[in-house]
């Protein structure tokens, strides 16, 4: 398995809380589940100190999302409190657009190519 991107230490200095005993076991799947999937869109980047900095704080922004919201709830009221997430606000390892771009332009994917294309014996 390769190690996430990101350390539990950089998680918990986002946070601003320490993370102990079960919380801490979930920080570190969420923090290897969100370095799968940035290394899914990305390059397989196989250790930290290799992966770009805009890619380790996607990876910390994903993973703190997850950390603060582990179900995924989009909204939640007790009594007189409400509080609701807009529709599009991304929840658990799910990466926004932007993010996907961030990535994609660190590993050097996107941009404009120039493909040849042949068609009955000649090229265009």
């Amino acid at each position: 398995m390769t190690e996430p991107l990101a350390s539990v230490e950089e998680l918990t200095a986002r946070l601003g809380y320490g993370l102990e005993g079960e919380e801490r076991v979930m920080a570190e799947a969420a923090l290897a589940d969100v370095s799968a999937t940035v290394r899914a869109y990305g390059l397989p980047w196989p250790t930290r100190a290799m992966a770009p900095a805009v890619v380790v704080a996607v990876v910390l922004a994903v993973a703190e999302r997850r950390v603060r919201n582990p179900e995924g709830y989009r909204a939640e009221s007790q009594g007189g409190y409400q509080y609701q997430l807009p529709a599009t606000a991304p929840t658990g390892v799910e990466l926004t657009p932007v993010e996907i771009q961030l990535i994609r332009s660190q590993a050097g994917m996107g941009g404009l190519y120039a493909v040849p294309v042949e068609r009955y014996g000649g090229t265009l």
